[in-house]
């Protein structure tokens, strides 16, 4: 799943920042009416199921267990079905808790391995699986048949389904699912979406068989299916898969899209398989327009629907954006933009075409449109396609290229088109769809990059969509404060951004608007990386505390802090720990310190053990206790061990890469750079090396810069899992040991201070990654004062100032933020950096000024003493 589908839950049209979306489907609850005394009902927080067990009766670890499918309007009556069976049995089970829940689990974006499963039952004994097999069967035959589980087998075709797997939570030291074997080892059970078995039940599973009376593959006359060579997968969701094929007769390269019937469920409740029959509705319409994609056929087999369609050469057009723009300024301009002039041209002459045909496409966006080499224009994927003046809700839209003020799929295109062209121009998220003043600076930046002569092509595509549209978006906007008016020095954006955060605080647990993460993770609303703690480091290092802060800090964090599970420096209680020493709160924190868990296997600077080691160096620098110095080496052996071992690293973020500072090699180095520091053992130092030689390893020189390279061979200049992270490993590296290693690599990593533009603006993925620039070089630097310009340049695209404040995007700029990780703290801070000439002044450690100072390496000073090498725990 793409990163940037988590945050469509939350793009509330009611407010600015990222809060919970009002669900399309009822929140419902789904009841069981005829408990008995001795079941005991719960559900766990955040869990979509609910679970009944019975007193007396124990759950097994794993088994054969059953699965029951069921569509969301007969749900209510098969649970009540299947309920009554169970609980006069006293077999435990648990179902989806409510029709949203339903909804979420079926839902185009959902884990295909687990759609289907509205009910999942625990027999306790191989007997009564059996058993229960037939009764269920006889119980729910006569239902209309739910999504089809594809991890599971299907029982004489009906809502009935079976596994086998773990009936209880079992790790290895993965921390992945497991049952266990005959001989009691552990084995890995995989949620997988299609059917598999162990070697130790194969031949139950084929008994099983025998009695199945209804095959799963049916017979097919004329299996059109067996006429394709599949070759490769696109990609896959809930709704089914997309193939590269070969026809086999003419050896033909095509596309095959899978539709599942009732599962993929979109914003309306439509399947995939519907909006496949939409899809090919449209393009049978279109089959005479040029630039659309062809079909060349259509056909089932087993269960699911096929369509096939001309393969079409070429690359996306966000991908092609990402392959062309001249990201670095010294970049061809002339020749990007002659390219987009052609592709623009020919966008809108088959749209044109394609609504004279009676058709909207309704989700034109840049990953539906394919560019070829010579700069061939196609349009593909239809499945939202209406006719382009019928009224309604679209089931599916992209946001950033539509609007909800749009009436039908005829407008969708036409403004669509509009943002597309902006998008080819600027390549940044939809910051103006926030706040629609940033139009006006926008138009600014593009005549000054792309020059006067551009701008009445651009004037004459936007006049040509506006035509056409009952709302027009650029237009309605209130009056503009000219940025170019504004102080745009240092000084000035940090105390706008911190007005705009006190503005806009949070009187609840969370203190400020931030990331999704606030929702999605326990610790989101307290931590560093996403909840109040950042903005009160931020607040702490830029100026006074609030007393609102201080409020939050002593009647929200303090009560909540047993809540955070997590240890991490950015994700945990060490961040919290070293913000409330540096605050003030120094008992408080030497406690969480304390109770810190070091039993972990990841040893990431954001989640894991390498931060909450810098976290104890940092304590230690302050409080010079040899036992926090203790606890920081045994860490270091933690790692070693895993060094030595060559385990891999470990991702615990989403959208986090194995690569760079944050969940890399080089936020380990950070670690054993600052341990050489205060210990002065060489082993240490050169850790640090061999861990900054392994992220360089992962990168590629790319006109005249050194970014990271990622497995989807994206390159990253980013502070999270990119080059800059990388960087800043070096230049501390050489600061604790007054060495000059890796220059060239460096000076290559600091000429990204050309990029022109990003996607994001925040501190981890965005242009605010790039402010970390101008303190990697140091004010001695002779092109100090040219970079530091360049990197705020960069950052004015971002600011959204208003009166008495300026305000900030979130990720993908869907919505403000105020959080470390992806807002106004985390911009704060790497401001407060240049100022500083500190590159790790970001970083939530303790005193951090003081901090990078005494890791400095001098002449003057001998090895701190070392603590014992045998650590007791």
């Amino acid at each position: 799943m793409k990163a940037n589908m988590v945050y469509y839950d939350y793009l509330n049209e009611n407010s600015k920042y990222f809060t919970p979306n009002k669900p399309s489907v009822s929140e419902r609850e789904f009841h069981v009416t005829n408990l008995s005394d001795d079941c005991v009902v719960t559900r766990e927080e955040n869990s979509v199921w609910k679970m009944y067990k019975f007193k007396e009766r124990s759950l097994q670890a794993q088994g054969w267990k059953i699965h029951i499918s069921a569509t969301l309007d007969n749900a209510e009556q098969i649970l009540q079905k299947v309920s009554h069976i169970l609980v006069e049995r006293k077999v435990h089970f648990k179902h989806l808790a409510s029709e949203w829940d339903y909804f979420t689990t079926n839902s185009k974006i959902a884990n295909r391995a687990s759609s289907g499963k509205f009910i999942t039952i625990y027999p306790p004994s191989d007997d009564d699986f059996l058993h229960l097999l037939d009764l269920l069967y006889a119980a729910l035959h006569s239902f209309e048949n739910g999504p089809y589980i594809l991890s599971d087998k299907c029982w004489k075709n009906s809502n009935v389904y079976y596994r086998y797997g773990g009936f209880a939570m079992m790790f290895n030291e993965q921390g992945e699912l497991c049952i266990k074997d005959e001989n009691g080892e552990l084995l890995v059970d995989e949620r997988v979406p299609y059917y598999q078995v162990p070697s130790f039940v194969q031949e139950f599973d084929q008994y099983l068989d025998s009695l199945n009376t209804t095959s799963i593959e049916d017979k097919v006359e004329n299996n059109k299916f067996e006429e394709y060579e599949f070759q490769s997968v696109l990609r896959f969701t809930n709704g089914g898969g997309i193939y590269v094929s070969e026809r086999k007769k003419d050896k033909k390269k095509v596309i095959i899209k899978e539709a599942r019937p009732k599962s993929g469920l979109d914003g309306q409740k439509v399947d995939a398989l519907e909006r496949q029959k939409i899809e090919l509705d449209a393009l049978s319409k279109l089959s005479k327009v040029d630039g659309i994609v062809n079909i060349l056929d259509y056909f089932t087999h087993w269960k699911h629907s096929f369509l096939v369609e001309e393969y079409v050469d070429g690359m996306d057009l966000d991908s092609w954006i990402v392959a062309n723009y001249p990201f670095i300024t010294n970049g061809d301009i002339k020749v990007y933009k002659n390219k987009i002039h052609n592709i623009l041209t020919k966008l809108v002459s088959i749209v044109e075409e394609m609504h004279k045909n009676g058709v909207g496409m309704g989700d034109l966006q840049p990953v539906n449109i394919i560019i070829s080499e010579d700069l061939n224009v196609t349009l593909i994927d239809f499945e939202t396609a209406r006719p382009k003046d019928s009224e309604g809700k679209p089931t599916l839209q992209t946001y950033g290229f539509s609007h909800p003020r749009n009436k039908n799929n005829g407008e969708r295109d036409w403004y669509a088109i509009k943002k597309i062209l902006r998008h080819c121009l600027l390549p940044i998220g939809p910051i103006e769809d926030i706040d629609p003043d940033m139009y006006d600076y926008q138009d600014q930046w593009i005549e000054k990059v792309y020059g006067e002569d551009f701008v009445p092509f651009v004037k004459m595509i936007r006049e040509k969509c506006n035509q056409h549209l009952s709302f027009i978006g650029e237009e309605d906007r209130s009056h503009a404060i000219n940025k170019n008016a504004l102080k745009m020095d240092i000084p000035s954006i940090i105390e706008g951004l911190r007005n705009g955060i006190e503005k806009n605080f949070v009187p609840s647990e969370k203190l400020i608007h931030g990331d999704v993460r606030q929702y999605e993770s326990k610790a989101g609303k307290y931590n560093v990386q996403n909840g109040g703690t950042g903005a009160a480091l931020a607040f702490c290092r830029s100026g006074t505390v609030s007393g609102n802060i201080h409020h939050w800090i002593e009647n929200e964090l303090m009560r909540n802090i047993d809540s955070i599970e997590q240890g991490g420096l950015l994700t945990g209680k060490a961040g919290v720990a070293t913000t409330l020493y540096e605050i003030g709160y120094k008992k408080e924190a030497i406690n969480i310190f304390a109770n810190t868990n070091l039993n972990s296997s990841d040893i990431s600077l954001r989640s894991g053990l390498s931060g909450i080691g810098l976290g104890f160096i940092s304590l230690y620098l302050e409080e010079k206790d040899e036992r926090v110095l203790e606890k920081a080496i045994f860490v270091a052996s933690i790692i070693d061990t895993f060094m030595s071992e060559k385990k891999e690293l470990k991702v615990q973020d989403w959208a986090g890469i194995p690569i760079g500072i944050m969940e890399g090699w080089s936020g380990v180095s950070l670690f054993y750079s600052a341990l050489y520091a205060v210990t002065k053992r060489e082993n240490y130092y050169l850790k640090s090396i061999e861990c900054i030689d392994k992220d360089l390893e992962k990168t590629k020189e790319d006109k005249s810069t050194l970014q990271t390279i990622d497995d989807s061979n994206r390159l990253l200049p980013y502070l999270s899992g990119g080059s800059i992270g990388i960087g800043i490993a070096i230049v501390y590296l050489n600061h604790v040991s007054d060495k000059k290693r890796y220059q060239r690599e460096l000076s290559l990593i600091t000429n990204l201070y050309r990029v022109r533009c990003s996607v994001s603006g925040g501190l981890f993925d965005g242009a605010g990654s790039f402010l970390i620039i101008p303190p990697l070089l140091g004010k001695s630097d002779s092109a100090y004062t040219n970079k530091k310009d360049g990197v705020i340049e960069l950052l004015r695209l971002f600011l959204i100032p208003k009166e008495n404040h300026i305000l900030f995007p979130g990720q993908f700029c869907y919505r403000l933020s105020d959080d470390f990780q992806t807002g106004s703290s985390g911009i704060i801070l790497a401001l407060e950096g240049i100022l500083k000439d500190n590159p790790l002044y970001w970083l939530p450690l303790i005193n951090i000024d003081d901090f990078y100072k005494n890791t400095k390496y001098s002449h003057d000073v001998g090895c701190v003493n070392a603590a014992p090498t045998t650590i007791k725990q």
